[in-house]
């Protein structure tokens, strides 16, 4: 029986991975940008917390991103590139 989680529901689909592997290497140019804009930052800092979340969960389980979180992805990266 299929899950709600998003990963049950993409087993049906094709992940298109060059398309994330991309993505996710823009991801980790905004992380280096904003640690290097915030200095001397909070090991917890929300913003940075999140960015590198979302790239943890692409390595370690190839979680894609929602819709709502490439808008923020792309809220930061306005904000800091």
């Amino acid at each position: 029986m299929k899950g709600k989680r998003l990963k049950d529901v993409l087993d049906d689909k094709l992940v298109d991975k060059p398309f994330w592997d991309s993505m996710f290497a823009k991801m980790n140019t905004l992380l280096v940008a904003m640690e290097t804009a915030k200095g001397n930052y909070d090991i917890d800092d929300p913003e940075i917390r999140w960015v590198s979340d979302r790239v943890e969960y692409w390595n370690s389980e190839e979680r894609i991103l929602t819709k709502d979180e490439m808008q923020t992805a792309n809220m930061y990266w306005k904000k800091y590139k």
